[in-house]
């Protein structure tokens, strides 16, 4: 079953249009809201909320560090060993 909401809308001659309340309800769009303007193809804009884009990105971040260490990493290990070089050279 296909739940999608679509309706019509007009832009002006700035550039401007207006969500129908239906569509920015189905959509859990508020006032003051921030979108990114996408478009892909001829004819087609996407509108994206982008503080959702920001969690969805955030919570991906977070899975792929649970379990990381500082310490485990190449690049931690080599800053350590470079500092206790420096330390060594200025005594």
């Amino acid at each position: 079953m296909d739940d999608a909401v679509s309706e019509t809308v007009t832009v002006d001659e700035k550039g401007r249009l207006v969500l129908p309340k239906r569509v920015r309800e189905k959509a859990r769009i508020r006032a003051n809201s921030r979108l990114v303007a996408e478009a892909k193809v001829e004819g087609r804009i996407e509108l994206l909320d982008l503080d959702l884009l920001m969690r969805r990105a955030q919570e991906i971040g977070s899975r792929k560090l649970t379990g990381w260490r500082e310490e485990d990493h190449e690049a931690a290990e080599l800053l350590s060993r470079l500092m206790k070089e420096r330390k060594h050279e200025a005594h």
